[in-house]
């Protein structure tokens, strides 16, 4: 009962920390505006650095990615042995790629912003350093070549995420090849608006800096 305890603890505890919305905070605590009602009203890293900012933007995108990987360590930390699960749980792989979806999946309908968010990129990236460090490190430098040939950061986030279930499936068990699969679905769906706009021609382009409107 205790490991189920733990299990529960570990899984509300990622989608909490996932949920925490360093874009919003900054946003009404230094410019007195709610993020999610400017620019491209995405509460992630690129709108913050067209509205707030490139060192205020990357920081927030920097908290996004940290909070992705410090769930992973948590819930590594807190569930080792699975000796008295099981079932599903009685892999210790599991837990922990379940953790690093929910974290995911909390950044991008967080509870503290009533089930809105980001787009999941940079919380993404930290998961997948944490599970797999080589794997992050091919996803960054990719990540980077298509926001500098393009510009598009969102189309950086599309592009990157598909190459982790090819990564995944030779270098990790199956249990983080199946999360890598739920992100690639979870990416395109929260990134649906950017494909519109990518196709249509009217996507923003990072860095390009937007006015933002004072509310009060």
């Amino acid at each position: 009962m205790a490991f189920n305890f733990t299990i529960l603890l570990i899984f509300i505890l990622a989608y909490l920390i996932g949920s925490i919305p360093p874009s919003y905070i900054i946003g009404k605590l230094f410019f007195k505006v709610d993020i999610r009602t400017q620019g491209s009203g995405n509460a992630g890293g690129a709108n913050s650095i067209r509205l707030f900012g490139k060192k205020t933007g990357i920081a927030i995108g920097l908290f996004d990615v940290i909070k992705g990987y410090a769930v992973i360590v948590i819930a590594k930390l807190m569930y080792i042995r699975s000796t008295i699960e099981t079932g599903i749980f009685s892999d210790v792989d599991n837990v922990y790629a379940i953790a690093g979806f929910l974290a995911i999946f909390g950044h991008c309908f967080s509870l503290f912003l009533k089930f809105t968010g980001g787009k999941g990129g940079a919380t993404t990236a930290g998961v997948i350093f944490a599970v797999d460090p080589f794997t992050g490190i091919m996803l960054v430098i990719f990540w980077l070549i298509i926001v500098v040939s393009t510009r598009f950061t969102s189309l950086a986030n599309l592009l990157g995420v598909l190459i982790i279930p090819s990564m995944f499936n030779y270098r990790t068990v199956s249990a983080y090849f199946t999360m890598s699969i739920l992100l690639v679905i979870l990416i395109y769906y929260t990134h649906r608006a950017n494909i519109s706009r990518l196709v249509n021609g009217s996507e923003r382009k990072f860095g390009e800096k937007e006015q933002i409107i004072t509310q009060y």
